[in-house]
């Protein structure tokens, strides 16, 4: 990782995912990731979220980790206490290092 995307890459997450079902039953999330970095996570602008049609009522967050981690969407990014479901994962290519780099967009489900 450059040196800039490690100085902004300052939150500490982990990730969930949901085990593959047993007869027929799906257990609770289990961690897949114990430790990672990310960006701050930001609001989803709206051309972004219109173009990755997401129309739901919920508000959707955005944030950048490093490329080749196992993350998958369905996955959850747990930041502190707070667990936000991952919808969606791609490719983000990071010009100051001619790295790539991922994208999740993350769903805040307020309650």
């Amino acid at each position: 990782m450059s040196a800039s995307f490690t100085y902004l890459a300052s939150v500490t997450a982990s990730t969930k995912r949901n085990p593959n079902p047993v007869g027929g039953n799906i257990g609770p999330a289990v961690e897949n990731i114990s430790s990672l970095v990310c960006f701050p996570l930001d609001p989803l602008t709206p051309d972004i979220q219109q173009r990755t049609a997401l129309q739901s009522p919920e508000e959707h967050l955005q944030t950048f980790v490093q490329g080749g981690l196992d993350i998958q969407e369905g996955d959850i990014l747990v930041v502190g206490s707070a667990e936000y479901p991952i919808k969606a994962v791609g490719d983000w290519y990071w010009r100051p290092d001619d790295a790539n780099y991922m994208y999740l967009v993350l769903e805040d489900i307020k309650t």
